[in-house]
Parts: C-alpha cells; structure tokens; sequence
C-alpha cells in the first residue's frame, strides 16, 4: 500500500514571553509519512484525526519542558496535541476495534499512533463515544467535553448551594466556550440568577444576548468597573481572564461573594498584577481555584453524562457554537485566535469529512 502523506503540525521553537504562535518559527507542517496496513502500533491504535480543539489553556504549554506546571509541555519536535476525537483504523487493544468512534488526547494530524511515543499524563486511555443524531462528533470537544467538564463539576462542587441565594454573577470572555455553557446551564437550574458577561467585540456582545446573558457589554469600549456598579453588586464572579477585569469585580461583590478562578489567561504571558486584592478579606469572598478532573470537582463528574447529555440532546445546551478550522492548514489560526478573541464559538480544527 502506498504511503499516506500524513501532514502533522509539528512544536519547534519556543514562542517566548509573547506566546504568539508563528508558523514556520515555532511550528511547521510537516508531511511524516505512514502506512496504514504495517506501521507498528505497539498495542496501541492507529487513529484517524476527525477533529482536536484549541484551547486558551495550551499557551501554557508551549514552554521549556524543564518548567513545570499543571499541564505537560509540548517537547521539541513532537506533533502539537490536544483533546480530540478520532476513528479506530486498526488495532490491538482488546478494548478497541476498527470503526470505534473515539476521544482522547490525539496529534494534529491526520494519522496518529496511541498511545504516542512520547506519552504524557494528559495521555489517559481513549474512551469510546457514540454519535448523537443531529450533531457533529466535535461536541465532545464542546459540551460534552473540555468546555462541559470544566463548568459543570465546578458548579456542582463550588456554587450549588450558593445560587440559591444569590442575585447577580459576572463572567468574562461570556462569548467562547466556558461563557456559553456557563450562562445556557446556569439559566436552567437557576434560571432567578442575573447573569452580566463582557466581551471583546460588539458582534460577540449581541451573540451573548441570544444565549442567555442579561447585562452584555464590550470590555474594550466600556469601563466594567461602571458596568457592575450600575447593574451589581455581584455574588458570583467566574473569572476566565484575571487582569482588570478581576480587579473591576473586587470593586463591586457583596460581602461573602464567591470567585471562580478558572482561568487568567491576560498573564499567561506576562505578569499581572492585581491592585484591589485586599477586597477579598474586606467583603469576606471565597475564592475557588481549580483545574478540571482533580480535587473537589472531580467527584462531580460521576454525574456529568446523566445530567448534561440530556440537555444537549435537547437542545437546550446548544451546540453550534463553534468555530471550525480546516485542518493543519488552519490550525495556527484556530491556536492563536482563542488568544486574541478572533474565533466566534469554541474553537474546533476538524481533518476528516467523518464529522
């Protein structure tokens, strides 16, 4: 059988303190042919890549491998990775077989051995999944994955009990992923609350509307300190970006207010700091910091597929609010625009026609 070409986005240079991805400088598409009837899958599965989300979370990843952190560093020369969802080619895991419908921790590429050569803890065993009728397999990348095993664990472990008193929360970056499912689950079992999101673009800010989202503005053109002032005081504040927009909220919680810190992406380059810190002891707040699948928020996962598949099913999570990227070709794009605010929905790069 004649070799497939096999384009592979592949992590040569670190991109520094910028954290802007260029291609040709700290990644490269390179064709790394494969033969899908012999090349050796070490008990493994060869996959075929129908899709692999970006995710904002990845810029910490793309660093010195010596640096540790709380996800593992993409090393030099490995293709970039990233949760995705694929087809069993073939196969010799006993648990596995060819067609099985999968999603796991794949390469941006278009063929790819599991587990890769160079495994790292993301690399958890792939786990089978079943189409939903009306919607493409990259759900699991949205709702049904990163995107709905972020937000749902942390509210069932951190704000059950504390919406049921509370008024108003406040949530940026309201237009991608984590802000949608947040504000469309959060108006189902606590349809009372006030939601206020921000925004970069006033595209996004009407988009935000349509989901759900009482108080929208774009943080760009409007001040966020005079947005909660005017519409708060805030109980809850989900916190995606840090930066002055942490600080704005600290301004304008009522006392024993409740953070969730699920992302700071404004410093994932640069150090930020924080001028109203002193405002979490003054009004009494809890902060909750928290990665997905680990301590308090893990125990809630035994729940997730009972409670939110449901919803997506029905529609009343949504699942068109993607952004779709086509392949290696695109996905430097798709990887820096979730930095930079220019995808509209999650950001999804899809290789194979099967989704």
């Amino acid at each position: 059988m004649p070799l497939t070409k096999n384009p592979t986005l592949v992590y040569v240079e670190h991109p520094g303190h910028t954290g802007h991805i260029i291609e040709g400088v700290h990644v490269k598409v390179e064709h790394r042919p494969i033969d899908l009837e012999t090349e050796p899958v070490n008990g493994g599965v060869l996959l075929k890549t129908i899709a692999v989300s970006s995710d904002p979370y990845m810029r910490y990843r793309f660093r010195d491998a010596n640096v540790a952190m709380f996800c593992p560093p993409i090393l030099l020369n490995d293709p970039v990775d990233n949760f995705g969802v694929g087809k069993v080619v073939r196969s010799e895991d006993p648990n596995l077989k060819e067609g099985d419908l999968v999603f796991g921790y794949l390469a941006f590429s278009e063929y790819s051995v599991y587990p890769p050569k160079n495994p790292h803890f993301f690399n958890q065993p792939l786990r089978k999944i079943d189409p939903i009728p009306g919607t493409s397999l990259s759900v699991y990348l949205g709702p049904l994955g990163l995107i709905g095993t972020t937000v749902y664990p942390a509210w069932q472990a951190f704000l059950k009990d504390k919406v049921k008193d509370a008024k108003t929360m406040f949530v940026t970056s309201g237009a991608g992923g984590i802000g949608t499912f947040l504000t469309e689950y959060a108006k189902i079992v606590a349809p009372h609350i006030k939601i206020i999101a921000s925004a970069g673009t006033d595209e996004k800010v009407e988009g935000m509307k349509k989901h759900g989202v009482d108080v929208a503005f774009n943080y760009k053109t409007e001040d966020a300190k005079e947005v909660l002032r005017k519409h708060g005081p805030i109980d809850i504040y989900w916190d995606n970006v840090g930066g002055p927009q942490l600080d704005a909220a600290l301004l304008n919680f009522n006392t024993f207010g409740t953070i969730i810190a699920c992302g700071c992406i404004s410093s994932a380059t640069e150090a930020s700091s924080i001028k109203h810190f002193d405002e979490i002891f003054k009004r009494s707040l809890t902060v909750h910091g928290f990665i997905a699948f680990t301590g308090a928020v893990l125990p809630p996962m035994a729940t997730f597929a009972d409670d939110v598949v449901p919803l997506v099913v029905s529609g009343k999570i949504s699942t068109q609010h993607e952004h779709r990227y086509a392949g290696v070709k695109e996905a430097v794009t798709a990887l820096n625009a979730v930095h930079t605010g220019e995808n509209k929905g999650k950001a999804v790069v899809v290789f194979s026609e099967d989704d």
